[in-house]
């Protein structure tokens, strides 16, 4: 049973889930039909037979009248007399031209001469993009073995969008000068620039009278590329002039 759906919209869910096209509330409905009628799951079978062979073979060129009257297919409305018959209206949310793009993208796909590979890899990349995690991490940095300091630190990371914040309490305040940086150590054979202790600049910062800073940061491509190879995250004290140059031991840190 789909409820109260009708045949009609439920043909533009099962449409646009084979182009990847629904939005979340689409989704959400089209998974609640599907637990409700597994049936369903056949529909959508056929329909992804049915684009892939719109897709496959060799790539080809099509006459040039055939491409006209294609183009015209996929982006006109169908006329009747002296009446343009416009789409059917589904409820809100649902995509009523939806068909319509299925039949276009076919038609485009035969146009550009793609096959059957590009459309298994496009979809593989859209189903990766997806599935990507969105939640973010936390790494707690404390004073090192040999470190003076009774201060603290917090790096929240998303590894998928390279945003993070940082959070420091109790560092000493700098002298004039001086910066705090904040490094990530990475593997030496992690795909990165690292300088001569393996370690990337990450951000630097000063901390206020209190010793206290919060502020958003920017993260190294290896988050999201290499992670498994990050090693630790650190806090040192460097020149104000280089500090890149990455002279001073750590201060703070949290090996990973």
């Amino acid at each position: 049973m789909t409820g109260s759906i009708s045949s009609e919209q439920l043909q533009l869910l099962l449409a646009g889930y084979v182009l990847y096209d629904l939005s979340p509330e689409e989704s959400a409905t089209l998974a609640n039909l599907l637990a409700a009628n597994p049936d369903l799951q056949q529909d959508i079978d056929q329909l992804q037979q049915a684009l892939e062979v719109a897709y496959d073979g060799n790539p080809v060129s099509p006459p040039a009248h055939l491409r006209m009257a294609l183009l015209q297919t996929a982006v006109q409305p169908v006329e009747a007399g002296d009446e343009t018959v416009s789409a059917p209206v589904a409820s809100p949310g649902l995509r009523p031209r939806r068909w319509g793009r299925i039949w276009g993208a076919a038609a485009a796909a035969l146009i550009a001469g793609l096959s059957l590979s590009n459309l298994v890899l496009w979809r593989t990349l859209q189903l990766e993009r997806a599935s990507q995690p969105d939640e973010s991490l936390t790494i707690a940095l404390g004073p090192s073995e040999d470190g003076a300091t009774a201060g603290q630190a917090q790096v929240v990371i998303n590894p998928s969008t390279l945003a993070g914040s940082l959070t420091v309490e109790n560092l000493p305040p700098l002298e004039p000068g001086a910066v705090y940086v904040l490094w990530t150590v990475v593997d030496p054979s992690a795909t990165a620039t690292v300088d001569q202790k393996n370690a990337i600049l990450t951000t630097v910062f000063t901390v206020d009278d209190q010793g206290q800073v919060s502020q958003p940061i920017d993260l190294p491509p290896v988050y999201r590329r290499d992670r498994d190879l990050v090693r630790a995250v650190a806090i040192t004290k460097e020149s104000a002039t280089a500090p890149q140059a990455h002279l001073s031991p750590p201060l703070l840190i949290q090996p990973l």
